[in-house]
């Protein structure tokens, strides 16, 4: 287990950076859908992904239904391999168009697991959104819409945690010791 001080968090991208690639994303986004459709179902992978979300889902020009999943394999700043379901998408996705919306991609298991799931159910369409992948791992993901790549920095801010907490930093901030 790390000892997470977060004096020496060093901001990796601050609030500008981040509302410039939501803006980046969503203009993708719109691109993508408008052709297509006027309706999307976004659902948003919880917890880290809460703040990316709601600013992300501000700029998209089409009906958007909100959904939720609550899906984790993490303990602490390690993933445990074991995925637990906490709360899943509340309404069908028969025949919708669905983006899912997470923070960041890692190893990806937790990620294709609800990818399988939301196929089974028959959507018109799934693309994922992440802001941030990270090119550590080969996850194995496509990812539809990215952020940006970050290297194997453990980082915390704009939802992302160290241990449930940090999520409320407006900017995404790494742990200097890890360079």
């Amino acid at each position: 287990m790390m000892h997470f001080d977060p004096s020496k968090i060093e901001v990796l991208y601050s609030e500008k950076d981040l509302e410039r690639i939501v803006e980046r994303l969503a203009s993708e986004i719109n691109a993508y859908y408008t052709p297509i459709t006027d309706e999307i179902t976004a659902v948003c992978i919880l917890k880290g992904s809460v703040h990316f979300y709601s600013d992300l889902l501000k700029r998209i020009n089409l009906k958007v239904r909100y959904n939720f999943v609550h899906v984790s394999s993490y303990s602490g700043s390690s993933t445990t391999g074991r995925i637990r379901v906490k709360t899943w998408v509340d309404e069908s996705v028969t025949d919708k168009y669905v983006l899912l919306v997470e923070d960041i991609v890692d190893t990806g298991g937790t990620l294709r697991y609800i990818i399988n799931y939301i196929w089974k159910q028959k959507p018109a369409g799934v693309k994922l959104v992440s802001l941030f992948e990270k090119t550590i791992h080969e996850h194995g993901v496509k990812i539809d819409f990215t952020g940006d790549r970050i290297g194997d920095l453990f980082v915390v801010g704009y939802g992302l945690d160290f241990d449930e907490v940090y999520r409320n930093l407006p900017y995404v901030g790494y742990l200097k010791s890890d360079l």
